[in-house]
């Protein structure tokens, strides 16, 4: 599948340059701006060389029952150690510092549970419709792991894992009314961690009326509705907004999809979210092509991880979702989701250059 791999990594790089834009646009004007920005273009090439290494690295390699026990037991042992030693950064502890790396364990194990996933679904084919043993180990193995991240505590990034774990749950064949059924408690789950912690309440409360907390909790989605406003149709040009001017908080990272609206307008905007549309698209023609349901579990995963947090980050960012902080992958000032995104992004290239047409048909089982 040539054409389909062309085209993501073409998409991919229109990414990379547009995050790469409005990083610099951003530290131009931002304290210690230089020492970001240089930062972030040194983990943009980092990820690259590690998307040519993916793309070149047979991915069954993962298979390799040595190699899969390795991964699973040191990103617990990171999860762990974060909880222990990692840096406080507004209350949670999310990174960890080895060998004079910084990075964030959290992005680590969605790549852990993704391909641990794809592997058990794929080769227990022959119980994947029973409750027992095609639809509880998935669950629990990616409950198990969001449960360790919500302990730094984080909230947004075992959501996007829940959302990817049912998702590969359905292509794999689990029964649907499971999946439904589950549905419930999960989101239950959800719910009861919002309601328990008064910081939480208290976004979901200035999202509902951000202009009544103006002053705290409402002030990011207010600066963020306001480089929208100015933005307009097509933007104030690059560079020329004003919003990051102390305005706008993590408008480098979390909220730089409001940077995008501002300097680039609606226009700009929907460009943006048209390349993440047809790099999805791209994705799942080479999960439906795949040599093996392995790898197209492998490549339902990675996008899955891709567009949840895409989404995620949009809604926020436009006030559909209450505010949470997680980067707009290929595009946010990340160190650590950058590498990961632009890695994942090698292991679709990799499946889609042992892809054939025609192949099998995906169909879930009712």
């Amino acid at each position: 599948m040539e054409r389909e791999a062309t085209v993501m990594l073409m998409v991919v790089l229109a990414l990379l340059a547009t995050g790469v834009l409005i990083v610099y646009s951003v530290s131009a004007v931002k304290p210690g701006g230089a020492e970001v920005f240089r930062h972030h273009v040194a983990h943009v090439c980092i990820g690259l060389g590690i998307m040519a290494i993916a793309s070149r690295f047979n991915y069954h390699w993962f298979q390799k029952r040595a190699v899969l026990r390795f991964m699973m037991v040191a990103t617990f042992v990171l999860l762990v150690a974060v909880l222990i030693w990692g840096d406080p950064v507004r209350g949670a502890r999310r990174w960890i510092r080895v060998a004079g790396f910084q990075f964030q364990p959290s992005e680590l194990a969605k790549v852990a549970v993704v391909i641990f996933l794809a592997l058990k679904m794929s080769v227990n084919q022959k119980s994947i419709q029973t409750f027992r043993q095609g639809f509880v180990p998935p669950l629990l193995t990616a409950l198990f792991f969001s449960a360790l991240i919500l302990a730094e505590p984080d909230l947004g990034v075992p959501i996007v894992i829940l959302a990817t774990t049912f998702a590969m749950m359905f292509v794999a064949g689990v029964r649907t009314r499971y999946l439904l059924a589950s549905a419930v408690p999960v989101l239950g789950g959800v719910l009861f961690l919002v309601v328990a912690y008064p910081y939480r309440i208290e976004r979901v409360l200035a999202w509902l009326n951000p202009w009544a907390y103006s002053k705290t909790k409402g002030f990011h989605l207010i600066q963020s509705l306001a480089a929208f406003a100015r933005g307009s149709l097509w933007g104030m040009g690059a560079g020329a907004g004003e919003q990051k001017l102390q305005y706008l908080p993590d408008a480098h990272t979390d909220f730089i999809f409001a940077v995008v609206g501002e300097e680039m307008g609606l226009a700009g905007t929907l460009a943006t979210m048209a390349l993440f549309f047809v790099l999805m698209v791209m994705a799942m023609r080479v999960a439906k092509c795949a040599p093996d349901l392995f790898g197209s579990l492998l490549a339902v995963g990675i996008t899955g991880l891709i567009a949840f947090q895409a989404l995620f980050n949009v809604a926020v960012t436009t006030g559909l979702l209450p505010t949470k902080g997680l980067p707009l992958p290929f595009i946010s000032c990340g160190g650590t989701a950058i590498v990961v995104f632009l890695g994942l992004v090698g292991i679709l290239l990799n499946i889609a250059s042992q892809a054939q047409e025609p192949q099998r048909q995906l169909v879930p089982a009712f």
